[in-house]
């Protein structure tokens, strides 16, 4: 759970102190530890957790300011802690339940009931999850806490841009409308500090960083009762799990079982090695139009992080299908139709990933749809509905693997390849300037290392794209 980063100890390691950006992350080791052990103490004294005798957790060994390391050789398969659903953090556990189940609070994101019973433990003076705040960070150096100037300056192309305008507009929206006006109407049960804007972030922060989501049962399943389908999507502050630094290549995943939650070796570790777990959230809605850096407040090197994606606008695709397109008036009209009747119900651009399109069905559409032929675009045009449909029954698979992409027509090939170099040109660097950035790396402070990362992990990925469609 520790920052500044979710990630392995390498020779590229950032160096927190080397300036005042990092200077949240310095923190005392021997007070580090100290927090770690009550926290540790804490977990250990509820009866119906488990806490395995061949790890610990602190500052030795770990990546960060805190993690978990192996005191000795751990088998794959092997349950490193368990630990009781009674102590999650969430609205149906914490100590104002009973308010928040009375007068349910109701809000876009589904976040405000869990980010102000964040808030209430945080500031209660007998919590019960006291030692779990003290062990998590002061802050998490997400983009949306550096200045518009260094996000602008670092971040423009990579989309997180764009992503953390977004969040910063809609957590002061969501504060002052919703949540500010319930803590004044509770005050007397709400504990004192809570309508703060300041805190009101920094708890979101741990919940883009350091939250679980529990993920969806099979709706076709007779398993389970009507309230644990009513959980299915509750979003939980997990004590312990979060303790585990994020990599792409981890070696411990989070289990939900009915009672509890078990974290569990997915391959035998070493003595002395540091446990890592996933760095994706996997329930997350869209979970591959996230980038780590905007989520976690890390990135990771190109290609070790393989859940890296960069983003191809729709419009980007569609205006050079119109440029290449012969007749350049009837490519228009397809484009426009596109535009307005379609692309609103469609969620997110073409994304790709490490190995291809993820979103191949969409890119497909819009292919499909600018090489129609006159009367073939009357018909679709006419019933897009139904004519979307039998387009999604097509094999889309040629475009979710860069080794098949040599099968595409040329007309694709070029309309994709234009799209990936158009949005190369994005950015405030080339791939060649990030190359030579690269080798001066251990020069840079933490937050222009992994934006550097972002940014060459991204425009790989388009490269590799043109690549494939050469």
């Amino acid at each position: 759970m520790a920052t500044p980063a979710k990630k392995p100890r390498d020779e590229n390691t950032p160096n927190l102190d080397q300036n005042k950006n990092d200077n949240v992350y310095a923190d005392d080791k021997s007070n580090c530890k100290k927090r770690a052990d009550a926290f540790l103490k804490w977990f250990s004294s509820n009866a119906d957790n488990f806490f395995n005798e061949k790890v610990t957790i602190g500052p030795d060994g770990s990546c960060a300011q805190n993690g978990m390391v192996a005191l000795s050789d751990i088998k794959e398969g092997e349950c490193l802690f368990q630990i009781s659903r009674k102590i999650l953090l969430h609205p149906k556990t914490c100590s104002i339940s009973e308010l928040l189940e009375k007068d349910p609070v109701n809000s876009e994101s589904g976040w405000s009931e869990l980010l102000i019973c964040m808030m209430h433990e945080y500031k209660a003076q007998k919590s019960q999850w006291k030692s779990y705040f003290d062990v998590l960070p002061e802050s998490v150096d997400l983009p949306m806490f550096w200045t518009k100037e260094e996000r602008e300056q670092l971040l423009t192309g990579t989309g997180v841009v764009e992503a953390v305008n977004r969040d910063i507009e809609k957590i002061h929206k969501e504060f002052q409308s919703i949540v500010s006006p319930y803590i004044k109407k509770h005050k007397d049960i709400i504990s004192p500090g809570c309508d703060d804007i300041d805190l009101y972030k920094r708890m979101v922060s741990y919940v883009m960083a350091y939250s679980f989501t529990e993920p969806p049962k099979d709706d076709d399943s007779d398993d389970f009762t009507e309230e644990e389908e009513e959980e299915k999507s509750i979003i939980y502050m997990v004590p312990m799990a979060d303790m585990l630094n994020h990599i792409a290549k981890n070696n411990a995943h989070l289990s939900f079982k009915p009672d509890c939650l078990e974290m569990v070796s997915t391959r035998a570790i070493t003595k002395a090695r540091e446990l890592n777990n996933q760095g994706i959230n996997f329930a997350w809605p869209n979970w591959h139009l996230l980038h780590l850096l905007h989520m976690y407040g890390f990135s990771e090197a190109y290609p070790e992080n393989y859940f890296d994606t960069v983003d191809i606008p729709l419009d980007t695709v569609l205006d050079i299908a119109e440029e290449e397109a012969e007749n350049k008036d009837f490519a228009k009209q397809k484009s426009t139709f596109f535009k307005q009747k379609l692309m609103e119900d469609l969620i997110g651009d073409v994304v790709v990933g490490a190995s291809g399109i993820l979103t191949d069905d969409r890119l497909f559409m819009v292919l499909k749809v600018m090489e129609m032929t006159p009367s073939q675009f009357a018909i679709y045009e006419e019933e897009c509905e139904e004519g979307w449909e039998e387009d999604l029954e097509e094999d889309t698979s040629a475009l979710a693997d860069f080794d098949k992409m040599k099968d595409l027509s040329q007309s694709w090939k070029t309309i994709i390849s234009r799209s990936a170099s158009s949005c190369l040109r994005r950015y405030t660097s080339s791939l060649q300037e990030d190359e030579e950035k690269l080798k001066q790396i251990k020069n840079l402070n933490s937050r222009q290392q992994y934006s550097l990362y972002l940014c060459y992990g991204q425009k790989m990925l388009l490269q590799k794209l043109i690549n494939a469609c050469k």
